[in-house]
């Protein structure tokens, strides 16, 4: 009795499957009373939408106040309309063209920095119409003592 039951269910399922195909497929049913007259308009499409610009950045930094006592970071990337430099919290420049190298590029004396790591970041700013329209690059800036060397003599 139960192996029968199980055996009527699957071809009960079986056939509704095979039946509601069509409808799950997006086909018209072969029925012609339910197809549209033929003098009715063919509803227009919707005009194509332009594919998004997408903006991007990359940061490269120096590694700490190494070279001639200086800080750097520099961004590029596409899209870019400017990039504001903060260290500490404190808004230090806004760069609002790129070099000639296409970077938007900071450049810091570390004697404005005491001994220590600092925070700091790039905020960038894409053009209008641009996803995403803002972004935020972390990074840090590290300015250590001078080591002079002790004589073990």
């Amino acid at each position: 009795m139960f192996r029968r039951f199980l055996l009527l269910m699957t071809m009960a399922l079986a056939a509704l499957a095979v039946a509601v195909t069509p409808a799950l497929a997006g086909e018209d049913p072969d029925d012609p009373a339910a197809s549209p007259p033929a003098t009715q308009p063919a509803p227009t499409q919707p005009a194509p939408v332009p594919p998004a610009l997408h903006g991007s950045a990359k940061l490269r930094t120096s590694q700490g106040c190494l070279a001639e006592n200086r800080a750097q970071a520099s961004v590029n990337g596409s899209q870019i309309e400017s990039v504001a430099f903060f260290v500490d919290g404190r808004k230090v420049r806004t760069v609002f063209a790129p070099d000639e190298s296409g970077r938007f590029t900071f450049t810091m004396s570390c004697s404005h920095l005491r001994f220590g790591t600092h925070r700091a970041r790039a905020a960038v700013a894409f053009k209008s119409g641009v996803s995403p329209t803002s972004r935020t690059l972390v990074f840090q800036i590290t300015r250590t003592r001078a080591v002079r060397p002790q004589f073990a003599g």
